[in-house]
């Protein structure tokens, strides 16, 4: 007889349908955290262009997973990019309407933003041309205005289509998920906590960039019959204001773009950034009307333009100030909040959380004091420190010494890495340990009304 063939009722003997256990293991709470992390982390980026050597299949993912790590550390601060990138795009269109052309939209502001148009004077290689830059040259008859169809601009979304779709039925998911188990009183852990929060910064970013192309990976280049030395031989005006000058995304053209607003949360974090990091400095300086080649001569041109690079050309709104200091108090009040909800090993860790997100939370509040408070200043520092007519804290800034630089920027910086290492740190770890709460799955068929 096979040995399958039961002679006689075990005492262990299962009769009918069996249903999966419902309960959910340590491996389930990673795998769907992590693939939502990732996610969000990946599939919401939108960069600009990278230079012509960097536009092989492998440096191009390479150039996306930097972003990408990017984005876990400073996620908020993606946000704030996005948003002041979206601000400049859409004065760009209202820029371009006020000259006539009716048919500039969002998705060119992005695309010349992210680096998409190159311009070759007589005088000097080709090199990238933000919208504002493109519209002062449009405005006084340097450059015949570009056409670029709009399909063109809308096919590279396209293939992004899919992937986007798959990552908001995930977010759906994994928030639909939470919400259950918060009907039901089961527990959370801190890594659901921290998802939610990715969850809720990549849905801001797919607002913003939403009009903006995706790896576009190829631009437009128009050759001009002007002359960059006479052009700003006959703006002498312009040249005496400075500018914000980056090593990596100079053009003779920066003297267009505008001091930055004192409303902006994000340019100062980069010029913070690159003071710890200096691969890529953050200057202010005045061009020479006199010699103007002289200045040309000491500019690298850009081949693209950084995606740190946001300048919108009438400045930050008052709507997207308070749009970002709301966002900031939504994203790290929801970790907080979280604290009395998930689960912690130990009332140590409990602790540390709170504390952790506290000190960040308080960092950027701080900045967000600072920055205000430096702009009204800036006039008087300038004077007093450098003997510089300052109209901004960036210039201030800008005439310290690298040592001071970093001195002033440091506590900040890595102020904000240690607490954002301890909520990430915290949010693995914590697994070790959880209560049987929060291994209970949700019983879905509650949710259905009985009959």
């Amino acid at each position: 007889m096979p040995p399958a063939v039961l002679t006689q009722d075990p005492p262990d003997l299962i009769y009918g349908w069996v249903s999966t256990p419902n309960v959910r293991g340590t491996r389930d709470i990673i795998i769907s955290s992590f693939a939502t992390i990732w996610l969000c982390t990946w599939t919401c980026l939108c960069l600009n262009i990278p230079p012509k050597d960097r536009r092989g299949h492998l440096h191009v993912i390479l150039y996306k997973l930097r972003w990408q790590i990017f984005t876990i550390l400073f996620p908020e601060v993606l946000v704030a990019t996005a948003a002041e990138q979206w601000l400049s795009a859409r004065q760009s269109v209202a820029a371009f309407h006020r000259l006539g052309y009716s048919k500039w939209t969002i998705r060119h502001g992005f695309f010349a933003d992210m680096g998409g148009i190159m311009v070759e004077p007589v005088d000097t290689l080709p090199f990238a041309v933000d919208s504002q830059q493109l519209a002062y040259l449009v405005e006084n008859k340097y450059l015949r205005m570009p056409d670029i169809p709009l399909e063109e601009l809308k096919s590279l979304n396209k293939a992004d289509g899919l992937s986007r779709i798959v990552t908001l039925a995930q977010m759906a998911w994994f928030c639909m998920s939470c919400a259950a188990r918060g009907a039901q009183g089961l527990g959370f852990c801190t890594l659901e906590a921290t998802t939610l929060a990715f969850i809720l910064c990549t849905l801001h970013t797919f607002f913003f960039w939403y009009y903006k192309p995706l790896d576009p990976g190829v631009q437009h280049t128009y050759a001009m019959d002007f002359a960059i030395a006479d052009i700003c031989r006959s703006k002498a005006d312009l040249l005496g204001k400075p500018y914000l000058r980056s090593y990596t995304t100079s053009t003779p053209l920066d003297f267009v773009k505008p001091i930055p607003s004192s409303r902006s949360l994000v340019i100062p974090f980069w010029f913070g950034l690159a003071a710890m990091f200096p691969q890529s400095n953050w200057r202010l300086t005045s061009p020479s009307p006199d010699d103007p080649k002289s200045e040309l001569a000491s500019v690298r041109l850009a081949q693209t333009l950084a995606n740190s690079r946001v300048l919108p050309q009438d400045g930050i709104s008052l709507g997207i100030m308070i749009y970002t200091l709301v966002f900031q108090v939504a994203y790290f009040g929801l970790q907080i909040a979280f604290a009395w909800i998930a689960a912690f090993p130990s009332p140590v860790e409990w602790y540390m959380w709170i504390l952790a997100n506290s000190a960040a939370f308080g960092l950027i509040s701080v900045y967000v004091v600072a920055i205000p408070i430096g702009a009204r200043l800036s006039p008087w520092l300038g004077r007093w420190l450098f003997g510089i007519k300052a109209t901004s804290i960036i210039e201030v800034a800008s005439a310290l010494p690298t040592w001071a630089r970093i001195a002033v920027h440091a506590p900040f910086i890595m102020g904000y890495l240690a607490a954002r290492g301890v909520v990430i740190v915290e949010s693995l770890i914590s697994l070790r340990a959880m209560p049987q709460v929060v291994f209970d799955e949700v019983s879905w068929s509650g949710f259905v009304p009985h009959l």
